[in-house]
């Protein structure tokens, strides 16, 4: 029996593309869905298609029902090459976030249902960078509407593990709302007011 929900630790940074990148980025586009395309009864329906079970998605249930039921749930579907990928993600405590990910099988019908969907998204570029530490960073070039955002992710197995920031790596922003992807999905940097653009463009410090 499984008693403990998948959680996510992360910390998000403002951060500059470094100059000697030498891997190639993966194209993401992730789309955010009204709670209406899930639907529950034994399994999990989504858009109408029955979703392969995850292992411990009936131990996981409650904890999907309850992320479900937020006021402001966050239903992603994020495309990557030749795959589709649902992620549920209840609600933020610190930097902790239960998270429930599944495998979607025919990628090529959900991206063209979400294409034309009109949902929401966020498109981007995604490096992996391995820092001299070991800690993997996420860093991510963002396209279309929010095309000047740079900004590095670090996933943790524990809220205070020590790591050390490359110096490509700015700000803290872990806490700004605004920088959520599902925030940029529906209010994108190009459409913020001038004085917001502004005091986070003068936050784009990093070490000398």
């Amino acid at each position: 029996m499984v008693d403990i929900l998948p959680v996510e630790i992360e910390r998000k940074y403002l951060a500059r593309l470094p100059q000697d990148v030498e891997n190639e980025a993966t194209y993401i586009r992730q789309w955010y869905l009204p709670a209406e395309m899930i639907n529950i009864d034994d399994g999990l329906i989504l858009m109408g298609r029955r979703i392969p079970q995850e292992p411990h998605q009936k131990e996981w249930m409650n904890g999907i029902l309850e992320a479900i039921k937020q006021t402001n749930p966050t239903i992603r579907v994020r495309i990557t090459d030749d795959k589709a990928i649902l992620c549920i993600k209840g609600k933020t405590v610190g930097i902790e976030r239960t998270e429930f990910e599944w495998v979607l099988s025919d990628p090529s019908w959900f991206e063209q249902q979400l294409s034309t969907s009109g949902w929401p998204f966020v498109e981007k570029q995604r490096w992996e960078i391995i820092a001299t530490d070991g800690h993997v960073w996420e860093l991510d070039l963002f396209m279309g509407a929010n095309k000047g955002l740079v900004l590095a992710e670090i996933e943790l197995t524990d809220a205070n593990e020590h790591y050390t920031k490359p110096d490509w790596v700015g700000d803290d922003v872990s806490g700004n709302w605004h920088l959520s992807n599902q925030q940029l999905a529906n209010n994108p940097f190009a459409n913020w007011e001038p004085s917001m653009r502004v005091s986070l463009e003068r936050r784009f410090k990093y070490p000398q």
